[in-house]
C-alpha cells in the first residue's frame, strides 16, 4: 500500500496511496471465519460476527450503551485507517485510548459517526469522577449542567467536542476514515469532509482502539491499518 501525505495545520493527513508513514502495528482485513484473536468483544454476547468478510456490530434496541470491541496497540503519534458502513442508521465510536493524565487508561480520542454528522471529541477527567456520575446516572438520577466551578476542576469528567461537520454515512455505503494523532493534534478525514482539533490530552502512549455501535445500529468495520510514527 503507498499514500500520499498532505499537510492538514499542524498534522499530516493521508489520503492516498506513495509510502506507509511509519511501522505498521495493525493491519485486519477480516478475511476468517470467526473474530480475530487479539479482538475483545465487550457488551452483550453475540453482538459481533465475521460477515461477507467485515466486522459486524449490532446494537440491541433497549441497549443504552451499546456493544465495543477493541484490539490492543502500543504507540504514540498514530495513523489509522478504516473503512465504515451503517448496514442500519445508529451511531459509531471510535476511541483511541491511552494513558491517563490520571492514572491509569481512559478513552482519550473520540471520532463520533452519525447518520449526518462526524464529530472529534476528547475525555478529560479522572477516572473517579467518571464513576460517581455513571453511579448517579445508574440511580436514575438527570446529571445537572456542569457549573463554572466544575469546569475548572481538571479531575471532573467529561467529554469535550472540539470539531464536528455534516457527513450522510446513512446511506448503506462504505465510507472511508483516516485519523492522525501527532501530540495533542488530531486530525480526521471522513472521505472528503476533514475535521481538526488541538486537544490537551492526546499526546500519550497509546493502547488500544475501540469500535462502539449504538443507537439500534448495525455497523460493518473493514480494513483496518494502524501506522506508528516517528
Amino acid at each position: 500500500m503507498t499514500i500520499n501525505i498532505v499537510a492538514v495545520g499542524a498534522c499530516l493527513l493521508f489520503v492516498a496511496a506513495v509510502k506507509e508513514p511509519g511501522k505498521l502495528l495493525l493491519s485486519e482485513d477480516f478475511s476468517g471465519a470467526s473474530l480475530p484473536a487479539k479482538w475483545q468483544p465487550g457488551g452483550r454476547p453475540k453482538s459481533f460476527s465475521i460477515v461477507d468478510g467485515a466486522l459486524q456490530g449490532v446494537c440491541s434496541l433497549d441497549d443504552n450503551h451499546g456493544p465495543a470491541i477493541s484490539v490492543p496497540i502500543e504507540g504514540r503519534n498514530l495513523t489509522i485507517q478504516f473503512s465504515v458502513k451503517l448496514a442500519k442508521p445508529g451511531m459509531v465510536l471510535f476511541l483511541v485510548d491511552g494513558d491517563s493524565q490520571f492514572g491509569g487508561t481512559a478513552h482519550l480520542l473520540r471520532v463520533a459517526l452519525g447518520a449526518k454528522f462526524a464529530a472529534l471529541q476528547q475525555d478529560r477527567g479522572s477516572l473517579e469522577s467518571k464513576q460517581a456520575q455513571a453511579a448517579e446516572k445508574a440511580k436514575g438520577h438527570k446529571l445537572a449542567p456542569p457549573t463554572k466551578e466544575q469546569l475548572a476542576d481538571p479531575k471532573f469528567y467529561r467529554t469535550e467536542m472540539l470539531d464536528r461537520k455534516t457527513v450522510n454515512i446513512a446511506d448503506g455505503k462504505w465510507h472511508r476514515v483516516l485519523v492522525e494523532i501527532r501530540g495533542n493534534e488530531a486530525v480526521a478525514k471522513v472521505d472528503d469532509v476533514v475535521l481538526r482539533a488541538t486537544g490537551t490530552v492526546f499526546d500519550v502512549t497509546k493502547s488500544r482502539i475501540v469500535f462502539l455501535i449504538g443507537l439500534a445500529g448495525t455497523m460493518q468495520i473493514d480494513n483496518v491499518k494502524v501506522w506508528d510514527n516517528p
